[in-house]
């Protein structure tokens, strides 16, 4: 009877008392661990979530893995660079299961190539569209330059006729 109450009483006071400290720590402490090693290695955080997410993606293809408790660290020394992973693995998968996750991770692939060919067909279109507007309007202004210039020569033309009258006035006048 007394260990149920000192188990009730150890379950009300972890209501009132707060795990998140240690938590917390370990948490930094693991933080601080990864930009020390991203520091010594030249490897980014990105980087290293990519290649950890990858090799997730890849291992748990055939064996069913303990994903919390995955690892992968790398440590730099004086002349070279060492991958450390631990991986926990709960079981291996089948050769119909290990089937199964390549044909999903290859409809996966075909489905984002196809997303990405998606984005660039607009991309392209909007290009044509946006190099089509820049083409008409450089007609647009080659016919606007062509009108100028024939009101120019209209006007030279005028001009010139209006020299000739002149001349002929005088021409007239003078006899």
């Amino acid at each position: 009877m007394k260990d149920i109450f000192s188990d009730l009483y150890d379950k009300v006071l972890s209501f009132f008392t707060s795990q998140t400290a240690d938590e917390t720590k370990v948490v930094a402490k693991s933080r601080l661990k990864t930009v020390l090693m991203q520091d010594r290695v030249g490897f980014s955080e990105r980087a290293m979530q990519m290649l950890k997410d990858d090799m997730l993606d890849s291992i748990s293809r055939y064996l069913e893995i303990d994903v919390e408790s995955f690892d992968l660290s790398i440590d730099a020394g004086e002349n070279t660079t060492i991958l450390n992973l631990s991986i926990p693995v709960l079981r291996t998968k089948t050769d119909e299961e290990i089937d199964e996750a390549i044909t999903i991770a290859q409809n996966k692939n075909i489905e984002k190539t196809n997303e990405i060919v998606g984005e660039l067909k607009e991309l392209v279109k909007e290009k044509a569209q946006e190099l089509a507007g820049q083409l008409s309007e450089q007609e647009e202004d080659e016919t606007q330059e062509d009108k100028i210039e024939k009101q120019e020569e209209d006007v030279d033309k005028q001009e010139e006729l209006k020299e000739e009258e002149k001349g002929k006035k005088n021409k007239k006048n003078a006899e």
